[in-house]
């Protein structure tokens, strides 16, 4: 049976309304993964250092060299869309949920408002308060980061004065650990643990990137790595606390001579309270127990209960 013409009009009809869908569902479809920041005013530390930038292109791992930590972009300053969650904008950027978190200092759980500003950066680490009358080298060797890499995730120029608030990249432990060791202490580290620092060295812990370091509301460092991960004894000694508290399912072993180490957010313990354990023994497997946004170790050094920064003490 032959079909006229007023047939084909609507079936074709039809056919073009199909396809300007599926255009427009391939055209959506990227936007679940890469949110670019149309609107958003980028700038570093320094108000001079503006410009606009997408999340997704300031992905970049942790700097392995002085070469790669020249080539940070400075912070971002995003607007938060329709649908953002900080799951979703961390992953974007391709840092953890807890360096936004801490960074934008965000209560818990996180929670974020149509239009809030939040500070991207393009690497994990910490914010810290500092003195702006501080030299920025004098903190880069205190944090063990290159001081080319603190000026470019910053935006500061060699000659501008430090902000109120510096953002400090990550670094793995494996980079940190072929440092040279500081006699710098920041925070709250008592000149004790100074003193003893070329007699007493704790091994480290585990192996991933460090995500937050040592400073004045953060008594350890946050060392970030896969569910699992093992959790080595930093030194030898008794475990005085293994189970659930205050971070979540951890590690304590006092070490007799004055020091404890903490170990925390683990997924599983592997020693028991009141065991003796050697230097380097599995204690435990890295998890996200407690109150954490991400899978890391929560390591504290502590010399007769008042916390040191564990950098000064591990090799």
């Amino acid at each position: 049976m032959r079909k006229g013409a007023a047939w084909g009009i609507p079936r074709l009809a039809t056919h073009g309304w199909a396809l300007a869908l599926a255009l427009l569902v391939l055209a959506l479809a990227p936007l679940g993964f890469r949110h670019p920041i149309a609107d958003a005013q980028a700038t570093g530390v320094s108000p001079s250092l503006a410009y606009k930038a997408d999340v997704a292109a300031a992905t970049l791992q942790s700097p392995s060299s002085p070469a790669q930590a020249r080539q940070l972009t400075p912070l971002v300053r995003y607007r938060v869309k329709n649908r953002d969650t900080v799951e979703k904008i961390a992953a974007r950027a391709g840092i953890t949920v807890d360096t936004l978190v801490q960074i934008n200092r965000l209560p818990s759980p996180p929670l974020l408002d149509l239009g809030q500003r939040l500070i991207v950066p393009p690497i994990d680490g910490t914010m810290i308060r500092v003195d702006p009358d501080q030299r920025l080298d004098v903190l880069a060797q205190t944090f063990r980061v290159d001081v080319s890499a603190l000026r470019a995730v910053n935006g500061l120029t060699p000659e501008a004065r430090l902000p109120a608030e510096l953002f400090i990249p990550a670094m793995s432990t494996e980079d940190v650990a072929q440092l040279p060791a500081t006699s710098d202490v920041a925070g709250a580290s008592s000149n004790a643990a100074v003193d003893r620092e070329h007699l007493v060295r704790f091994g480290w812990p585990t192996k991933g990137i460090i995500t937050q370091y040592f400073w004045e509301f953060h008594p350890g460092i946050d060392i970030a790595n896969d569910v699992g991960t093992p959790e080595l004894a930093a030194d030898a000694g008794q475990v005085v606390f293994s189970g659930w508290g205050d971070y979540g399912i951890y590690v304590e072993i006092d070490h007799g001579n004055g020091f404890h180490t903490v170990y925390g957010h683990m997924s599983r313990t592997l020693v028991s309270t009141g065991q003796m354990v050697t230097k380097g023994q599995l204690i435990g497997l890295m998890g996200a127990t407690g109150r954490a946004t991400g899978p890391h170790l929560h390591f504290e050094i502590r010399f007769q209960g008042v916390p040191q920064n564990p950098l000064d003490l591990l090799s």
